[in-house]
């Protein structure tokens, strides 16, 4: 074995939740333990979420809500002042600073676990298999190199966003169709004056428009969307939601979509009445989200999924005032246009200049056709385990350590953040911490729940730490 050891911990990822839960293990681990971090990033931190290089690119939670350690909400805006970024807790920077900020923390953490005797092996590539020994698992790294942990965390982030149809005749190979917007080189940008065709209109949208904005770019950008909704926005200098008005457990045990969406509608027109908005209602059904969702059936979850995400989403996943206004202000000039319904078609343009698209209203109607140089699938992180190409998630789910949720949301864990096998059975020493909490939590992608789960997932490999650590003592006397 090239690196690892029988006893080591290893993290497969080095986005935020493998950060925030190395970071707990190396607060807590012993001297002499050995800890591996594998990533595909040269950095820590610096995943799809806060690796843009660009600058109006902003969060969309305030910085004073985004301290990595549960304990310490404020950590994050506290960093920022003393690197000399003037900011308010109640402000949405630049998502870069958070990628600075995670790397700062990673740097301390790692040299205060070093300096006390912890063996953390770092430049490790990304984790390409892992294959169960005896004692442990064997892991192969994508440069060939393998090692040795007695437990692995799986961190790996999103899955790529699944593309959409584009109609008979056409798929995402063509030139100018980007079927992930993340996978664009660096320095895409199409014609200055050419329309491009963005297909959907949720946050990584609006991250595509502000690029392409910030980059000169003067084409009207066209969005297509099954329901033509544009996130909306938090409020002005708001450094945390004012308290809501109704606890979850007003929500009867007979819970249905239909129900909970006029006691909800009821909140808001109460909200308003006493000076609130629909913010604090949303507020306050955060915390106790992940109830509600596992208190529904899957019919109802069903139902949930094909007529009521898309307000949820624009409502929960709010972006930065400041975005908000610039993508008005575009829409006003007439360089932002929203099309309601699908694609139905692409051909190549008659004048060879890019393509048309045809766009079937929602409801029916007659199509509408766009001339675009560029197709960019603005869809979103896909959760479908099934779709998964990475290497070491299809093998996993492949031999039946991982399996999915029936609505392909994510994967399927226990309580102690153990994926379950294809039998429904919980994978010993194997951990899953990520975006695809979001099958059984549904409130599981941003940083309020996640870095609670990255500190639940380290308190379970410490506390099975401990417990191999036994065996293998009595095991020796």
């Amino acid at each position: 074995m090239d690196w690892g050891a029988e006893d080591a911990i290893a993290i497969a990822g080095t986005g935020f939740s493998g950060v925030a839960v190395g970071l707990q293990l190396m607060r807590a681990l012993p001297a002499g333990a050995t800890l591996c971090v594998l990533g595909r990033e040269p950095q820590p931190g610096r995943g799809v979420a806060y690796g843009t290089a660009c600058d109006s690119h902003l969060l969309n939670v305030p910085a004073g809500r985004l301290g990595w350690d549960p304990q310490d909400e404020g950590g994050f805006a506290r960093w920022l002042v003393a690197a000399g970024h003037e900011v308010q807790p109640a402000d949405f920077v630049p998502r870069c600073w958070m990628a600075d900020y995670l790397q700062a923390q990673w740097d301390q953490g790692l040299a205060a676990a070093r300096a006390r005797g912890l063996r953390v092996q770092t430049g490790l590539s990304g984790l390409r298999s892992l294959r169960r020994l005896h004692h442990g698992w064997r892991l192969e790294t994508d440069d060939g190199r393998t090692g040795q942990a007695a437990q692995v965390l799986l961190a790996t982030g999103h899955l790529p966003p699944h593309a959409p149809s584009l109609g008979p005749g056409s798929d995402w190979q063509a030139p100018g169709f980007w079927p992930d917007p993340w996978q664009r080189p660096a320095d895409w940008t199409p014609a200055p004056d050419a329309d491009v065709l963005l297909v959907g209109s949720g946050l990584t949208a609006v991250d595509l428009i502000i690029e392409l904005r910030d980059r000169g770019h003067r084409g009207r950008i066209h969005l297509v969307s099954r329901r033509g909704q544009l996130p909306q926005p938090h409020r002005v200098a708001e450094a945390c939601p004012r308290p809501g008005l109704q606890p979850v457990a007003r929500l009867g045990a007979d819970l249905h979509p239909r129900a909970a969406l006029a006691e909800v509608r009821a909140w808001v027109r109460e909200a308003e009445a006493e000076g609130l908005d629909w913010r604090d209602v949303m507020a306050s059904l955060r915390a106790g989200t992940p109830r509600l969702w596992q208190r529904l059936s899957l019919r109802d979850r069903q139902q949930f999924l094909r007529h009521l995400q898309p307000w949820w989403d624009t409502h929960r996943h709010r972006m930065a005032p400041a975005l908000w206004q610039r993508l008005q202000d575009d829409r006003t000039a007439g360089g932002l246009l929203s099309w309601t319904g699908r694609l139905a078609g692409v051909q190549p343009a008659e004048d060879g200049a890019g393509w048309r698209v045809s766009v079937q209203p929602r409801g029916g109607g007659v199509a509408q056709t766009l001339q675009v140089q560029a197709v960019v699938n603005c869809t979103g992180p896909s959760g479908r385990l099934r779709d998964a190409r990475d290497p070491l998630l299809a093998g996993l789910r492949d031999r039946g350590l991982l399996s999915a949720d029936a609505l392909g949301l994510g994967l399927l864990v226990d309580a102690e953040h153990h994926p379950l096998d294809c039998c429904g059975v919980p994978v010993e020493d194997l951990y899953y911490v990520g975006p695809m909490l979001k099958a059984q939590h549904w409130e599981a992608i941003a940083i309020p729940e996640l870095r609670v789960h990255a500190q639940q997932a380290a308190a379970s490999i410490l506390d099975r730490r401990a417990v191999l650590r036994d065996e293998a003592w009595a095991a020796a006397a």
